[in-house]
């Protein structure tokens, strides 16, 4: 990632983290489906759980956030350089997932300038084009494949201290900064303390997110029918982001908190959601000249909840086409956008 890149992310990521610090899970699994009684609902769940769902973890909130992108994607968009002088989007379609890029840019950089750097390079196994980095948990994490071995033995060369270990995952911590690292055989992740929120410990989190890659704790979705229908409804690939609560809506703070100590910089925006209790996003680009497809699963409690109507007020507003299909309880949406989508 280059200069230019890491300067373009940390300008427009404003306060993105805000929102997503300390919140957020997700898991990994392909199975035939599952039942749902929460939502009223005993039909098979259609559809796969993303690739990364086994790593995220369980915790004790009842908001729940999470955000991917596969690294091809996170390239693609940095590289174009003309999004740096455009505006930003106003269409939650685009800008959230947007958010989760810039907030995954910040953490790439992060990362380049830790000490943990050449470890997780000279480590790092994953084939060209499979590694995604997911936030989680108030946790950064790539998922691929790394050689737990030579992460020890360099991490502790670089002033890497364990702080818990078993035989499928460790966590480190740095004795001349704040990080904390947390490896397993497809997971590298990392965290550091939260100024805004002094009950987020990043080290618990970092081992839920190691600890649940591994096995050894049970994912979100595993004890959550109502989280993984949604991630199971929802598509992948690309950029994904997640906003979830197992209460039956959310709080309105959810979703009207102020994210971003700089009122211009680009934010998430879930205001449409009043009365839901679940998003699913997906944004990808299709191709060079930066057009994109964007879907997302809007799911409420009871089809009486359901209000498709400022749903299409608030989203796909810079769509060249896009349509909304309402099936019981949940809403579906798809759109399409132009090539000049990145800078409007």
């Amino acid at each position: 990632m280059t200069d230019l890149h890491r300067r373009k992310a940390l300008g427009l990521l404003g306060g993105g983290m805000a929102l997503l610090a300390g919140c957020s899970e997700a898991s990994d699994d392909t199975g035939n489906g599952a039942t749902d009684e929460d939502d009223g609902s005993n039909e098979p769940i259609d559809g796969d759980l993303p690739t990364y769902a086994s790593m995220l973890p369980t915790n004790d909130r009842s908001a729940y956030f999470y955000g991917a992108i596969d690294v091809g994607t996170m390239t693609t968009l940095l590289e174009d350089e003309g999004a740096e002088a455009g505006e930003e989007p106003t269409d939650p379609l685009v800008g959230n997932p947007v958010v989760v890029a810039l907030l995954c840019s910040f953490a790439i950089q992060q990362l380049s300038s830790s000490a943990g750097r050449d470890a997780y390079l000279d480590n790092n196994e994953t084939p060209d084009g499979e590694e995604q980095f997911v936030y989680a948990d108030g946790v950064y994490a790539f998922v691929g494949s790394y050689d737990r071995d030579g992460l020890a033995t360099d991490l502790e060369s670089a002033s890497y201290t364990v702080t818990a270990e078993t035989d499928a995952y460790a966590v480190y911590t740095n004795d001349g900064s704040d990080e904390v690292v947390g490896v397993a055989d497809d997971v590298y992740a990392y965290s550091y303390p939260n100024g805004s929120d002094a009950d987020f410990d990043p080290v618990a989190a970092v081992e839920r997110t190691v600890a649940t890659a591994a096995g050894d704790q049970e994912p979100k979705h595993e004890g959550d029918a109502k989280f993984e229908r949604l991630l199971r409804a929802g598509e992948n690939g690309g950029i994904a982001c997640c906003l979830y609560t197992d209460s039956d809506e959310f709080a309105p703070e959810t979703l009207s908190d102020d994210q971003a100590t700089d009122e211009e910089s680009l934010q998430f925006e879930f205001g449409a959601l009043d009365g839901a209790f679940g998003i699913h996003q997906q944004l990808v680009v299709t191709g060079t000249d930066a057009a994109a497809t964007a879907s997302a699963v809007v799911t409420y409690s009871s089809e009486a909840s359901v209000d498709e109507a400022r749903l299409e007020s608030a989203l796909g507003t810079q769509a060249e086409t896009v349509d909304f299909v309402t099936t019981g309880s949940s809403v579906e949406i798809d759109a399409e956008y132009g090539g000049q989508f990145a800078r409007e």
